[in-house]
């Protein structure tokens, strides 16, 4: 393994110029330095270098973050609003805790773990993955002695599974009554998929629990799927208003951005909302209060959903017991302005 010692002599400069190099402080090198300095650095791979003499001490104080996002040749991940959102948080209790974050975003979970190995991660969180990965997650994670915790995972009775999620159910029968007591009936779900499954499945199910506790009848054509893609969804919207948006009242949909986009693309349509049309959403993110009218929504804590995650692995880490092996974390409603009443009921 290259020292910086080593370093400095291939490169011709001091021991202390390699170190000002690896911690940022080369404002006033030379650029020809600096680039040197840099090029010999990368070539020897230092830093992992360095996290191996360490892993043997300390171990390697790395935490694996991996992501289930099957649209990535599509869709940059990040700007997905939730799971932006939730890599900050994490990242900033992972640093907080004194460990480093390192982010791979895959649907094969062969290759994560491998990653995750190749890296001497610690510890695992899995976020956005399905009955089936977390079988395979955990066989794998315990062949390799790392601690896993997933993150909105709907697994429970497989194996040793630890997971932080969400009431989702229960926050999406909250806002259907909600809509259904202010003199809704006739209420579409709308979701990003022509079959929700986890998170959005729950919510949906809480939708239907709600119009059958009301005396509501569901049917099929209730669940409407919007696209995750921008050019089609817009398509399918147009499609939505010009046959079949005088049908409902309220739109319900999977996410506040779906939400936000629809009322975006409502108003170039001159459908009024809340007057027209009733809409709500589900997360209470930015694009709840950004959009106008402002969202009617359930409300998540996404960085609840970081420190408990990042507690439970680091208490697995530590090979301690957990009281709580699967967090459901609380809803609540948050009423702003897109939608109306119709009357009390």
């Amino acid at each position: 393994m290259i020292t910086i010692k080593e370093i400095a002599a291939l490169a011709q400069v001091s021991p202390s110029t390699v170190s000002n190099v690896l911690h940022g402080r080369s404002h006033k090198m030379m650029e020809a330095t600096l680039k040197r300095v840099q090029t010999i650095i990368r070539e020897h791979n230092y830093v992992s270098n360095m996290s191996g003499r360490t892993l043997g001490r300390y171990g390697s104080k790395i935490i694996a973050v991996v992501m289930n996002y099957t649209r990535r040749n599509e869709l940059n991940a990040m700007q997905d609003p939730f799971l932006g959102g939730i890599i900050g948080t994490l990242e900033h209790e992972i640093r907080s805790a004194g460990f480093f974050l390192m982010l791979y975003i895959s649907a094969d979970v062969a290759e994560s773990l491998r990653m995750a190995a190749s890296w001497n991660a610690q510890g695992l969180i899995a976020i956005s993955y399905n009955q089936e990965h977390c079988s395979h997650f955990i066989a794998g994670a315990e062949k390799l002695g790392i601690p896993i915790v997933f993150i909105d995972a709907y697994c429970a009775g497989t194996g040793s599974f630890y997971n932080v999620g969400l009431q989702d159910r229960r926050g999406a029968f909250m806002m259907t009554e909600y809509l259904i007591l202010g003199g809704h009936s006739r209420i579409a779900f709308l979701g990003d998929r022509t079959a929700p499954i986890g998170v959005d499945y729950e919510r949906f199910l809480g939708y239907k629990e709600a119009l059958e506790q009301y005396g509501l009848a569901f049917s099929p054509d209730n669940y409407r799927c919007v696209s995750y893609r921008p050019q089609e969804r817009r398509a399918l919207l147009k499609a939505f208003v010009e046959t079949e948006l005088a049908t409902y009242s309220a739109l319900f949909f999977t996410s506040d951005y779906l939400a936000a986009d629809a009322i975006t693309f409502f108003h170039d349509q001159g459908i009024r909302v809340p007057e027209d049309i009733s809409v709500c959403g589900f997360d209470d993110n930015i694009f709840a209060v950004v959009v106008r009218p402002k969202l009617t929504t359930v409300q998540q804590d996404i960085a609840q959903k970081a420190f408990y995650a990042v507690t439970q692995l680091l208490t697995l880490i530590r090979k301690e017991p957990l009281g709580q092996t699967c967090i459901s974390l609380p809803v609540s409603l948050v009423i702003r302005d897109s939608v109306r009443t119709l009357k009390t009921r």
